[in-house]
This record gives C-alpha cells, structure tokens and sequence, in this order.
C-alpha cells in the first residue's frame, strides 16, 4: 500500500513539474490567439477550484457563483475607471470586497441546506445582475463598463498571461493548503455526515459560512483577473448562465478531486471553441458530448482516470516474489 501511494504521488508531481513547464512556455511556443484561450482556461480553472471548496469538499451545491464573480469583476472596474485607483489596490480590493459580500449573502444561505440553499445562492446571485443590469449611473447597466485604464505594460497578452499565471497559480496553492489542513478536513467530515459532524462539537454553520466566504474571495479573484484580461465587464459576467459554466466545470473534471475542475476547465472551454468553429449549432453537440461524459464518468474525467491508472501502477509497484525467493 505504502508502494502504491508513493508511485501514485511520484506520477502527480512528475505530472505537475510538466505542466507547469508548459504553461511557462506557453508564450513562446503559441500564438496570440492560443495563449488568450489557456488565459481563459487559467481564469475559469481558478473559478471552478474556487466553487468546488463549496461544492465537493463541503457539499454545499451553490447554482450561484456567477454573481460573486462579477463582484470581483465590477469592484476592479469600477476603482480603476470612475475612482482612479492604483492598478494593485483595484485588482487587490476584488477579493475583498467579494469575500465580504459572500459573508453576507452566505450567513442567509447557510441556514438552509440542500436544493433551498442552492435555490437561496442562485436568488441572490440574479439580485446582483439585477443591481448591474439596472444601475447605469454605477455600473454602466447593460452597457457594461469598456476600455477600462489597464497598466499599458498588460496591453502585451504574454505579459497579461504571466499576471495570470502567478496570480492563478499562488490560489491554487493556497485552495490546496486550505483543503489539506485540519480545517479542510472538517469540511469534507460535514460534506461526509453533518449530523455526526455537529454530534462532536463542530459548528456546522460556522464552517460553512467560512467555505462561503474564502470561496467568495477566490471567485473574486477570478472575476478580477478576467477584468484585467479583457479591458471591459458586462452583467453577463452575474448571470446564471455563467453559473452553469462553473458547475459543468466541476461535473466535468471531477468535484471530489482538487484537480477535477482545473481538468474540467480545460476541456470545456477547448470543446466551446473547437466546435463553435465547425458549425453554429455547436452549444447542442456540445451538450451531447458533456452529457456523455458526465453518464459514463461518474467521478468525472479525473476520477475516471484515476481509476484507470490505480491497477497500473499498483502493478508496478508490487514486488515481483519470484525474484525475490531466488
């Protein structure tokens, strides 16, 4: 057992060193268009993780994670075009103010569990694109906010992508020291068996309304960085249709793996674009394909696989006796 373990974290780290040296060379080795797609994969890679320490590690279903998106996105804007505040402070303030209102809106959610504290996140998440929507004197209203002041030096989508890279890549570190420590670990205990979980002393609802709110910060995060990313915000960012995306995300790659969603992101957001460019009925083949994976791959793409892989490489990893006896 010992064995399999060490092979399998062997296998993951080999597998990260490579795809961390990819996306170091992403710039050099594609061309523009490629590297705004991984920067998009990037974004919604960290959106997905975020929603998914709701979502899998404590099995809270949010349908509404959108609008705390677009919180983060707005709040960068919004500093940047109408207060003129430095680029840092702008980018900075997005989590913050996200996490604060994810503090608000999760203290009313968390007393509710199920399909009514799903239905309570997507009803406050469609009261922010409502604000949005409607208040042009703030937020430009259906007009979004465009040509938003970005620093000249991230005109450069290279130099745009690096911000991304480190900004999305030091989240993730921290998503998975969150996940890890013995906090992260209560959480999956009430994901697991909550009335257990409360039978020993733990307040349910105060560990829940922390899940709320450190994912409301990282979506924040995400909302930002797709500001800075594309120099303009609309409500669409709020809406629910944004939901979905972030929820097939985590379905996709897998919302019981910390790496579903980074997986998921990828292949949703190649597949949207690969077969939008073949044919313009490309969100029902599209469908069919997510569909298909999500019958036949139960715990996702990553799950799948790592099903697939365990009896390899337990194989490898088992002493071979007959060598041994002689």
């Amino acid at each position: 057992m010992n064995r399999l373990v060490i092979a399998l974290s062997s296998h993951r780290l080999l597998l990260l060193l490579v795809l961390l040296l990819f996306l170091l060379i992403v710039p050099f080795v594609m061309n523009e268009s490629w590297v705004s797609l991984v920067n998009e994969i990037l974004i919604m890679a960290l959106a997905g993780c975020a929603l998914n320490l709701m979502l899998g590690y404590t099995g809270m279903i949010s349908f509404g994670p959108a609008g705390l998106y677009a919180v983060g996105a707005y709040t960068t804007a919004i500093l940047l075009t109408r207060y003129r505040f430095p680029f840092a402070i702008a980018v900075i303030s997005a989590p913050v103010l996200a996490g604060i209102i994810g503090g608000v809106i999760g203290w009313f959610c968390v007393r509710r569990s199920a399909v009514y504290f799903a239905l309570l996140t997507l009803a406050f998440a469609q009261i922010i694109w409502t604000v949005i929507f409607e208040w042009y004197g703030f937020t430009g209203g259906d007009n979004g906010i465009v040509s938003i002041p970005i620093p000249e030096f991230f005109f450069t989508i290279s130099h745009c992508y690096y911000l991304t890279l480190i900004v999305v890549g030091i989240s993730l570190l921290l998503l998975w020291k969150i996940v890890q420590s013995p906090f992260g670990k209560t959480l999956q205990a009430i994901r697991e068996n909550p009335g257990r979980t409360e039978f020993i002393a733990i307040h349910l609802r105060r560990y829940q309304l922390s899940a709320f709110v450190l994912s409301s910060a990282f979506l924040g995060i995400a909302g930002s960085l797709f500001c800075v990313f594309s120099g303009s915000v609309f409500p669409d960012y709020a809406h629910w249709v944004k939901s979905t995306d972030m929820l097939v995300i985590c379905l996709l790659g897998g919302f019981y793996n910390f790496w579903g969603p980074i997986v998921g992101s990828a292949v949703y957001i190649l597949l949207s674009k690969m077969i939008s460019n073949e044919t313009m009925f490309w969100m029902f083949f599209l469908g069919v394909i997510i569909v298909f994976l999500v019958l036949f791959m139960r715990n996702g793409i990553v799950g799948f696989l790592s099903e697939k892989l365990a009896p390899a490489l337990h194989e490898t990893s088992e002493p071979d006796l007959s060598e041994r006896g002689q």
